[in-house]
């Protein structure tokens, strides 16, 4: 029985995994925090931390988010008003100046944590399935037959360290 779970579990990993088989990764790495992409198309919006002019983090406003368009030689985009309203816009509480909370504008219920360490790289962290881990991206698969402001989410894979260890963790949407 254990084999056979371990076979199931094998595939199931091997299927997330080519869930985003043959995506283009985010050109620019300054600040990088995540990345979302989806099964609709190829373009990736992209998550960063947002530097002042003398490259220290902008305490109010930590996050940026815009889009690289890859359908269009990978140009460099900000979110549409619709985008940033209602599906990839980011809101952030600062509790302190090394921690913020932050949750996307289309799934309030998913926490992630911005964490600025005194020393080594800024990260952001969520919990899937009851396990914390650092968020690298994220791919949505959304529901065949809808589109625009009405479009639904079959799940949401969060792809991750968790213990020094690339994770894969889904979120079923309702």
């Amino acid at each position: 029985m254990n084999k056979f779970i371990s076979v199931v579990l094998i595939f199931v990993s091997f299927c997330y995994v080519k869930a985003q088989e043959g995506y283009p990764k985010p050109s620019e790495k300054d600040g990088l925090l995540f990345y979302i992409q989806h099964n609709r198309g190829k373009n990736t919006f992209i998550y960063a931390l947002n530097l002042t002019d003398d490259r220290k983090i902008n305490l109010e406003n930590p996050i940026r988010v815009y889009r690289q368009i890859f359908d269009k030689n990978g140009e460099i985009k900000p979110l549409t008003t619709i985008q940033k309203n209602f599906a990839y816009g980011i809101d952030t509480k600062r509790i302190n100046d090394h921690f913020f909370e932050a949750t996307i504008v289309s799934l309030p219920s998913q926490k992630f944590n911005l964490i600025i360490p005194a020393k080594g790289k800024p990260f952001v962290e969520t919990s899937v399935n009851g396990i914390k881990f650092i968020v690298n991206r994220i791919y949505i698969k959304q529901k065949d037959g809808t589109s625009g402001l009405s479009t639904k989410v079959d799940y949401i894979l969060f792809y991750g360290i968790h213990e020094k260890k690339e994770i894969i963790q889904r979120l079923n949407i309702d």
